[in-house]
């Protein structure tokens, strides 16, 4: 298969890492110095699961240089999102179909916006991965999940191509029987635990064992599952208490990315998890006090971040 990967850095560097060393015809799309060092040297991934090098690697900052392809895996900053999606157009061919993997529940609605409904299909990740130096990506967890699904909820081939290539690359690849219910899954946990843990400057055993902090985070996730009801998108009964359990088994010491950073004073992804949330909850009339605490408390830090 033809695979764009949009986005070269933990996520697009990994995943589409590994389509290549399976051997797809995979260009990488990157700029400044991550871009030099994989045309001239490849692109190194160190990996818990398994090291593995891809030189020579094709790789560009002209999508206009690939023409077009199979699939489109985007894999920017969903902050990124909404400036490079009209940048997609020239990757796609007849039957191209574009899968996003990125934070937040609305990634295919702006990427419909630019694109149209045809090409795009609802996807997520979780991963823990980064650019460690140019052209080297370093993935220091086992968890390398992506999960794939139609829109409306159809089974499809497209989707199921890309799902048994990364299966036979390694990875825990799903074709979803509904995407909507699964972005909001990742959206419960994510979005809670990132501007729990952002405020706090606490990891997940702090917030865990620290009762107030405790009910905050759980707060936080009823706020997000009556949104996902007010949708008609049913997550399990008990998802937070699913969601309390897997936060109980990570690793004490585990910190969220937002929180890494905001204390690193970089841009975050703010709006795409408490700004959606308080957005969608004054139209839909469903209230979101911990949410709208966590968006007005947070925002400064992200307007410094972006000047």
């Amino acid at each position: 298969m033809k695979i764009a990967i949009f986005g070269s850095g933990g996520v697009g560097g990994y995943f589409g890492g590994l389509l290549a060393h399976a051997g797809h015809d995979v260009t990488f799309i990157a700029r400044g110095d991550h871009l030099k060092a994989i045309q001239e040297n490849g692109l190194q991934v160190f990996s818990i699961n398994g090291d593995f090098r891809i030189h020579p690697a094709q790789a560009t900052d002209d999508p206009h240089q690939i023409g077009g392809v199979d699939y489109v895996i985007v894999a920017v900053k969903h902050y990124h999102l909404a400036e490079i999606a009209p940048q997609i157009r020239p990757l796609l061919g007849m039957n191209t179909t574009v899968v996003p993997l990125l934070n937040g529940v609305d990634a295919h609605e702006i990427l419909i916006q630019a694109l149209g409904r045809e090409p795009v299909v609802g996807g997520l990740c979780s991963l823990m991965a980064m650019i460690e130096s140019p052209g080297v990506i370093r993935q220091p967890s086992k968890l390398q999940r992506v999960v794939v699904g139609e829109l409306d909820r159809r089974k499809s081939e497209r989707v199921e191509k890309i799902v048994q290539a990364w299966n036979e690359a390694g990875v825990e690849a799903i074709h979803a029987d509904d995407i909507l219910v699964a972005l909001w899954a990742k959206l419960l946990f994510i979005a809670s635990f990132g501007g729990v843990a952002s405020l706090a400057r606490a990891n997940i055993g702090e917030i865990m064992t620290c009762q107030p902090a405790r009910e905050l985070y759980i707060e936080a996730m009823r706020e997000i599952q009556a949104l996902a009801h007010a949708q008609a998108i049913e997550l399990d009964a008990d998802i937070i208490e699913k969601t309390i359990a897997f936060s109980e088994n990570f690793e004490p010491t585990t910190t969220s990315s937002m929180q890494r950073d905001v204390a690193a004073g970089n841009q975050f992804e703010l709006e795409a998890f408490s700004g959606k949330i308080v957005r969608l909850g004054k139209e839909l009339g469903v209230h979101t006090p911990t949410h709208q605490a966590i968006y007005a408390l947070l925002l400064p830090a992200m307007n410094r971040a972006r000047h």
